[in-house]
Order: structure tokens, then sequence, then C-alpha cells
């Protein structure tokens, strides 16, 4: 791990060598991946960043909306060991709540399935019968009850690398809680599903910017007015 600089940041980024951390902090802080978000949320007290990894996003998150609480959540140790660092850096500490969780459909233990995408895929699942698994998996209710109770979601942050397609399948519990969503498609989920799943749950929600329309888009939800 190595400490650098950007130009325009006063606080540096820890990073890991030969790692994907790289690639990550480029799409977030030169290449725009979330520019328009403050134009879609006005004043966020609560967000919530599902697939935090290195911490960039959640340190974009804090520069953008200082005054905002945000809880974190990356099921990855090593991912996790970076992303305290980054929000250390920051002094951050009072601010960001980091778990060290999975999302899921119910509170499990999950797993890291096998992949070569590297530290910015890793995608998880629940343990099968015999296996331990490696770390806790909650609902996003559970989340928002623990972590946010008695409060509603300003922006909801999704970057779970196929995930979300269990996610908004099952969102009836939580989804009315939460105002904006900036979520990440992964083939073979779609903007039609995704649609019909948040019509299914009864929420009401609309396209308000298409980040990215290529191989996973990335797109900004409002609640309607």
């Amino acid at each position: 791990m190595v400490k650098i600089r950007l130009r325009g940041e006063a606080v540096p980024f820890y990073v890991r060598l030969a790692s994907t951390d790289w690639l990550v902090l480029e799409e977030i802080y030169l290449h725009g991946e979330y520019a328009g978000v403050d134009g879609l949320i006005t004043g966020p007290r609560m967000i919530v960043d599902l697939g935090a990894n290195a911490g960039f996003s959640v340190r974009y998150w804090q520069k953008l909306f200082p005054k905002a609480r945000i809880i974190a959540l990356e099921p990855d140790p090593e991912n996790c060991l970076v992303c305290r660092h980054n929000i250390n850096a920051a002094e951050l500490e009072h601010q960001v709540t980091l778990v060290e969780a999975g999302i899921g459909t119910r509170r499990c233990r999950g797993r890291r399935l096998a992949d070569g995408s590297g530290e910015w895929g890793y995608r998880v699942a629940e343990a099968g019968p015999g296996e331990a698994g490696t770390f806790d998996m909650f609902s996003l209710a559970e989340v928002f009850d623990t972590y946010a109770a008695g409060q509603n979601i300003d922006l909801l942050k999704c970057d779970i690398e196929g995930s979300e397609r269990d996610l908004f399948r099952n969102c009836h519990s939580w989804i009315n809680r939460v105002e904006a969503i900036a979520v990440e498609l992964h083939p073979p989920y779609t903007m039609q599903e995704l649609m019909a799943d948040l019509r299914l749950a009864a929420a009401d929600f609309k396209v308000a910017k298409t980040l990215r329309e290529k191989t996973y888009p990335l797109v900004l939800l409002r609640r309607g007015q």
C-alpha cells in the first residue's frame, strides 16, 4: 500500500500497487464517474454506500456533501483495510461508519465467488450448506434499522457486482426510505427489470440521469415528486 496525492485534493489517498485501486480512483476522480449526483440531491444528511471498495467513493461523497453521515459497506477484508486507511487519512471517523459485511436478502454468512476481475469486482453469495462463510451478510432493511434508525436515506449508492438483482427484487421492506439511487447494473440484470422491480414494490422512481451506457450501465434514480 502506498500513499499518493491527486491534483486538487488536499488529503492523500492510499492505494495498493498492482491492483485495480488505480482504475477505481481514475473512474471517480479523473473521469467523473458520479458527476451529476450533486444536482440530483440537495443537502443530504444520510448516504449509504454499498460496495465501498477502497473508500474512494466514500471520500468523494464527503467532499461533495460535507455535512452528510455515510454508512459504507464492504465485505472483503483487504478492501476494508484500505478503505479504513482512506477514511482515517481524511479524519472522517466521526462521520463515516464502515461495516465489514455484504448485502443479501437476509442475515447469513457469505463467501466470495472466484473470478478474475480483481479487487474492484469481487462477487459474493450466501454460504451454502456445510460452508462456514468468511463474512457476514445483512439485509438492507437491517442495515437501515441498525445504522440509520428512524432516518430516510438521501442517497443509496449500489455497486455490488451483480447482487443488485436480488437486492431490488426484494426491496419492498426498505425502498420507501430511499430518496435517490446511484446504481451500476451488471448483466443479465437490465434497466427494464430494475424499473419493473421498483414498480412491484410500489416505489415511484424515475431515471434522472444516465452516467454510463456501455457494458455496465450506471444510472441515477430519483423518487417521483
